[in-house]
């Protein structure tokens, strides 16, 4: 039989290649259901899984180089087991040769393609004499095609990131993006200090140190668990939140008093931390989904937030029973592409095409033509994405500050962070803040 490690990883790569999963909610997920498992098996599980969606690219280049057949005519368990196997013996050196091979095998039989055996064998044992991935294409001739391949992203991301960023810096940031990112929450401050909610990681057995760009971030030790199952995290005390996603809610800086609407709200983090914020104030958080709605206030219920209500609407349409010019501050966290997320969802670069770019920002495009109309006179509108493509980001802004000339660009509030601005937008990049890629735009309604 294949170690728990490893069918754990395949069982991850199948919800994620079959059923649209993330990872991360599928590994929590297979894990908490594999019980009482030795915590290097855990360990390992995770790195197989997180690590065979990063390269994967990169693998699938190398098992073609050495199969006779084209990996989209092959079954998905069998690709599966083909990829974990080939990750071990390109990324996991210590691993026998004979060891991967014999795993992969063992795994097909188990994910029920023992037909394709031989195959999975046959396969793995020539890519086993080299233990590499092919050579990669001349930086010379084809530079993006050469970091695409050296960091197994797809072409057409480079390309645009060669455009928007140059040569140098797109890959740094491809290569920041094959780093695995670090947990963070954020001290809920209607229930901690951030020195007490350290002590509360403390007793869990977790080690944590403060964020760099927010005075609410705590960075937790690698192989800590899920924020969900920490002690302290029923009580209130912190929240599970990147750093960069913290940025947004202080970077929108409402006044103590003020009145927010969150219009694309889920999973909720920016609404809570609005909340705290906004202690005297009040937010309004609205989601297409109910069930998300719903856990927006539980969430908010469990750290304290009497000021924050949850409801379901679509922000595309008048949202019933909410006057129209009645906000001092509107958030639209839009829908994107996530590209800024890659460190934490590899799976992303795998399923995103370049027309999602085009469609994506379509539809953020009609979400703030809509949400802008609940921004009072002299109130503040926030776009903001987690990714990383100017057309949803700063030639959005442009779009839409050209059809609604009411709205002006706010400069960022005093104190900000320098290094997490670009002009006077809010930008963090994986090399550059060690954070996750965000984009935000204060826009000032003036009449």
């Amino acid at each position: 039989m294949a170690t728990p490690a490893r069918r754990i990883a395949a069982e991850v790569l199948t919800r994620v290649a079959q059923g649209g999963a993330f990872a991360n909610l599928a590994l929590d997920a297979a894990l908490r259901q594999a019980g009482a498992l030795d915590p290097r098996e855990a360990a390992l599980a995770t790195e197989l899984a997180y690590g065979t969606l990063r390269w994967q690219l990169q693998l699938d280049r190398a098992l073609s180089a050495h199969s006779d057949r084209a990996l989209e005519d092959v079954d998905e368990p069998v690709r599966i087991a083909l990829r974990l196997g080939a990750y071990e013996l390109i990324h996991h050196g210590k691993v026998p040769a004979h060891a991967a091979v014999n795993e992969a095998v063992e795994l097909a039989k188990e994910l029920r393609a023992g037909r394709a055996t031989g195959f999975v064998n046959a396969v793995l044992r020539r890519l086993s004499e080299t233990r590499a991935a092919p050579p990669l294409p001349s930086r010379e001739v084809d530079p993006v095609g050469h970091v695409a391949a050296l960091t197994a992203h797809p072409r057409w991301m480079i390309e645009r990131w060669f455009r928007w960023l140059g040569p140098v810096e797109a890959e740094k940031l491809a290569a920041a993006n094959q780093q695995r990112a670090p947990a963070a929450v954020r001290v809920a401050r209607r229930k901690a200090t951030r020195e007490q909610a350290q002590e509360a990681l403390a007793r869990a057995g977790i080690e944590s140190h403060p964020g760099k760009y927010s005075p609410d971030a705590l960075i937790l030790s690698p192989g800590a668990p899920p924020a969900l199952d920490i002690e302290g995290h029923e009580q209130g005390l912190f929240q599970a939140q990147d750093e960069a996603a913290q940025l947004v809610s202080l970077f929108s800086s409402p006044e103590r008093s003020a009145r927010i609407l969150d219009a694309c709200a889920a999973p909720g983090g920016k609404a809570c931390h609005l909340a705290e914020i906004a202690d005297r104030g009040s937010v309004l958080a609205v989601d297409l989904h109910a069930r998300k709605a719903s856990s927006i206030a539980e969430a908010a219920q469990r750290l304290g937030l009497d000021n924050l209500e949850a409801r379901a609407a679509d922000a595309t349409l008048p949202i019933p029973d909410v006057p129209l010019e009645s906000f001092d501050l509107v958030l639209l966290d839009a829908p994107c592409t996530g590209l800024g997320t890659l460190r934490r969802h590899p799976e992303v670069k795998l399923r995103r095409t370049p027309e999602d770019v085009d469609r994506l920002a379509q539809l953020q495009a009609k979400l703030l033509a809509s949400v802008q109309r609940y921004v009072r006179p002299g109130g503040l509108l926030v776009h903001a994405v987690c990714t990383l493509t100017p057309e949803e980001s700063e030639e959005q802004v442009q779009r839409f500050l050209a059809a609604a000339p009411q709205f002006r660009v706010e400069r960022p509030p005093p104190g900000f962070p320098a290094d997490a601005l670009d002009r006077d937008f809010l930008r963090t990049l994986p090399h550059r803040t060690g954070t996750d890629g965000f984009f935000a735009a204060r826009l000032r309604r003036t009449a």
